[in-house]
């Protein structure tokens, strides 16, 4: 019995020593790899509250809501969580919105605002009503806006440098023996340019003929949709407002709200205005966001054709909206929205 289990045992001591052995074959190995691995970061305090309490909007946001706050024209981009900031989180805040918020890297953003088309940079971020905003610095004709306290809204985008881009040369069209250019015939009908949609002008009859849609459309509202619930209908609200612009073949929208403080009870409708007169129904569709008001219409993204933008509301909530009109569908969808707020 001993000679038999004497060989296992050597066979055992074989096996450890080999173990221990590879063991510190792979200690120097395991030992570099540790070194070649970059420093884990470590968040301070500071940081660690922002990251918690900051939400950025999305990097492939491409527009972005702007408005007068305070004469400041600040941008909308993101939600802070933070009840009250100090000096520090806000430093910490200003920094790590410049470093990872949407606008990392961008100097200059292109706005389209109520009063016109502009290029502005960007000179700084901060905090507003619960929202990381970025400050732009505003023309001098937005400015003098600005300092009057005006209510300014905008859609703003990333400006593209064109510096670098080249520009091919248009080719130039040699003359031909064999072409000439067409001759006009004597007495040929010229066609007449599409009618062209003057923003500042506008006939004392439309603006009469908004006035009595809106007035008409609200009676209606007032005694055709009310609540089965007696409670809801003697707290409900109804509310008429109209915005005169350029939506491609009307001139006008008229949106009627009757609601109750709460929400339990909603109802909205809305009518387009031709130039001639003629109304046609319409819709808006903004999301959680079901009541409108404080309309104004503007060109947001420069094809001609005015977006509306609203004061939209929900239950114990309401944002900045612009809604863009789809002419087939006579739909108003959102185009961008900011400056969100909650009641709680």
């Amino acid at each position: 019995m001993l000679i038999s289990s004497s060989p296992s045992r050597f066979v055992l001591s074989l096996a450890l020593v080999g173990a221990g052995a590879c063991a510190q074959d792979r200690a120097p190995v395991a030992r570099e790899a540790r070194a070649a691995q970059p420093p884990v970061e470590t968040r301070t305090p500071v940081v660690q509250v922002i990251a918690d309490g900051v939400v950025f909007a999305p990097r492939m946001t491409e527009r972005f809501l702007a408005a007068s706050r305070k004469k400041r024209l600040l941008v909308d981009i993101g939600r802070v969580d933070i009840a009250k900031l100090d000096a520090e989180q806000l430093a910490t805040l200003r920094r790590v919105s410049a470093r990872t918020g949407p606008f990392a890297g961008v100097t200059h953003l292109r706005v389209r605002g109520s009063w016109g088309e502009e290029t502005d940079s960007i000179v700084g971020y901060d905090v507003w009503n619960g929202r990381a905003v970025a400050v732009l610095a505003a023309s001098p004709g937005a400015d003098s806006l600005l300092k009057k306290n005006a209510s300014l809204i905008a859609v703003a985008t990333r400006a593209v440098s064109t510096d670098s881009l080249e520009v091919p040369a248009a080719p130039v069209k040699q003359a031909s023996a064999t072409t000439s250019a067409p001759v006009k015939q004597a007495g040929a009908a010229i066609p007449p340019p599409p009618p062209v949609c003057v923003r500042d002008s506008i006939a004392p009859q439309m603006q009469t003929r908004v006035t009595t849609v809106r007035d008409s459309l609200q009676r209606w509202v007032t005694d055709s949709l009310r609540s089965p619930f007696i409670r809801f209908a003697k707290a409900a609200t109804v509310r008429g407002e109209a915005a005169l612009g350029c939506f491609g073949g009307w001139r006008a929208v008229v949106v009627v709200t009757s609601r109750t403080p709460g929400f339990e009870w909603n109802e909205e409708r809305t009518l387009l205005v031709a130039p001639d007169g003629k109304v046609q129904t319409a819709r808006l569709r903004d999301l959680r966001l079901r009541a409108h008001e404080s309309l104004l219409a503007f060109d947001a993204d420069g094809d001609g054709v005015d977006e509306l933008s609203t004061r939209g509301l929900a239950t114990r909530m309401g944002a900045q909206s612009i809604l863009k009109l789809d002419p087939a569908t006579r739909r108003f969808a959102r185009f961008a929205s900011g400056f969100a707020w909650e009641s709680r």
